[in-house]
């Protein structure tokens, strides 16, 4: 499965990406980004550390672990490492069946969400 980057230039720096993450989303989507950023722990001789990117979303979802809101703003740049770590998730032979399903069904909406008129300013 091809993915196709979305370029990040300063404006997409400002753009941010609104989501709105059943508890489900967000326990597979805190997984995903936790392991990520446990894989350099685990295996640092082979493993490149993950872009700030991937931490900015994992502070993300882990305050709003503390909330009851299902309403995420990440930027562009942090949506595209989300959609990449769930996408590689998801096609992982030891991912569990109930995951993948969600992985499956949140990707299209990580996808492009210019598309779906998701995009807005950061102070909007």
């Amino acid at each position: 499965m091809a993915t196709t980057a979305v370029p990040m230039n300063v404006s997409s720096h400002r753009q941010a990406v609104r989501l709105n993450l059943s508890r489900k989303e967000q326990w597979v989507l805190h997984h995903v980004v936790l392991d990520r950023i446990e894989l350099e722990t685990r295996d640092p001789e082979d493993t490149d550390p993950p872009p700030l990117r991937v931490f900015h979303a994992f502070e993300k979802l882990n305050a709003h672990a503390k909330t009851e809101s299902q309403q995420f703003t990440f930027t562009l740049g942090e949506r595209e490492c989300l959609y990449e770590q769930l996408r590689r998730y998801a096609m992982e032979p030891h991912t569990p069946e109930c995951d993948r399903t969600v992985a499956i069904q949140l990707l299209p909406r990580l996808a492009n969400p210019m598309r779906r008129g998701l995009v807005c300013n950061e102070s909007g």
